[in-house]
């Protein structure tokens, strides 16, 4: 989950809340005009061997 923040509501006052949604729909914009891939944080899939990936 790229805006983690968002999940939960962390923030005390209701302005930085606010600044927190308007910084991730900021950022959720620019990929769709620039049509960028988002960053993943998960690990790529590991290549699987001949034998289906399991070991003896």
């Amino acid at each position: 989950m790229l805006h983690r923040r968002l999940a939960r509501d962390y923030e005390a006052l209701p302005a930085s809340s606010v600044a927190v949604v308007h910084w991730s729909m900021t950022d959720v914009m620019l990929h769709r005009l620039t049509r960028t891939a988002t960053a993943s944080w998960r690990d790529p899939p590991a290549a699987r061997a001949d034998d289906g990936g399991r070991t003896p």
